[in-house]
């Protein structure tokens, strides 16, 4: 009888051991770790924060601890160029970085900046983000989503006003790499700059305006104060996006890839309300500061946007001839 309790009671302390050995090994394999970057710190940027409480917070609370994203941090961590490679190769899992920083790796998805369709319109089965996704992941990247989105991101400011097509003969604008072909387009020399450079460009008169300064960005590094003219035509997409490591995704449960998945849309729709009020305060400030707003006549306006698009379009189908019809197929949605 001794042996047989001895025998019992041993193996009721085998039971609660192995018990508390799985139950330690349950808990572990629910947590999943992710890190995030960003192009610029978090700490001092609206959009980034947003973007923060939009998607990454709604993926943490949604996953029930069993995912969690952490933030690594800014360019002070991985440089803003630097971070689509950094993705790649898995030193980081996630990053939020213009379409341009990395295209290298995914030849032509520069063209996102482009879409003239809706949100929902893209995310239609065999739509521009399937197209975006598939390029994405020849580079061994997943294509979340659109970091920021936003219409008419893109402003034209100036110190000589233009009116028409001729106007823009012999200005000297300024820009980066996301509007040179069309400013040449256009009609006027373009510089290329540095965006850290733009304020004192336009101060010194180094150029007459500048054509890739986003409207939120002209209040934050003050070029608002220098500069008198604004026709009110914006264009083109924010070029944020948020990729992933592709081996990471592919490694995820379905159901927390479903998590993902529902939360980055859920965040394009609220980032991009959230920037169209940034750009509206940033527009009611520069027209307070002595900026004046104007409007083209229709047909310049027309010529002004459709120029804008098909010039850099045509940049894009020299680059990357394979992928960039079907790119403005779905994009243009013409």
């Amino acid at each position: 009888m001794k042996t047989k309790k001895f025998l019992k009671g041993l193996g009721c302390i085998s039971l609660v051991i192995m018990t508390g050995i799985l139950s330690i090994g349950v808990v572990q394999a629910k947590q999943i770790e992710l890190t995030w970057v960003s192009l610029v710190s978090k700490d001092n940027n609206l959009e980034l924060q947003q973007f923060d409480r939009a998607f990454i917070k709604r993926v943490n609370e949604k996953a029930n601890g069993e995912l969690l994203i952490k933030y690594r941090g800014g360019p002070e961590t991985i440089p803003a160029f630097d971070q689509g490679k950094a993705v790649q190769k898995g030193v980081v899992d996630i990053s939020i970085v213009p379409y341009g920083f990395y295209e290298p790796l995914a030849p032509g998805i520069g063209g996102a900046m482009l879409t003239e369709v809706s949100l929902e319109e893209e995310r239609k089965p065999g739509g521009g983000y399937d197209l975006l996704n598939e390029i994405h992941k020849k580079g061994g990247l997943f294509y979340l989503g659109r970091g920021t989105p936003a219409d008419e991101y893109f402003a034209l400011l100036l110190n000589k006003k233009v009116m028409k097509p001729e106007d823009f003969v012999g200005l000297r604008i300024g820009t980066a790499t996301v509007s040179r072909a069309t400013t040449a387009a256009w009609g006027a020399t373009a510089v290329s700059l540095g965006m850290d450079q733009y304020y004192s460009a336009m101060e010194r008169g180094l150029v007459d305006g500048l054509s890739s300064c986003p409207w939120s960005l002209s209040i934050l590094n003050g070029v608002y104060e220098v500069t008198k003219y604004a026709p009110d035509h914006g264009y083109y997409q924010s070029t944020l996006a948020v990729i992933m490591n592709l081996d990471k995704w592919n490694s995820l449960p379905e159901h927390l890839k479903r998590v993902m998945m529902e939360s980055i849309v859920q965040s394009e729709k609220e980032c991009g309300a959230y920037y169209a009020g940034i750009k509206a305060k940033a527009i009611e400030k520069m027209k307070k500061a002595g900026i004046e707003f104007y409007k083209f006549q229709p047909e310049v306006e027309k010529w002004f946007i459709d120029t804008a698009y098909d010039a850099a379009w045509e940049y894009q189908m020299k680059r990357y001839p394979d992928v960039t019809p079907k790119l403005r197929e779905l994009l243009s949605g013409k």
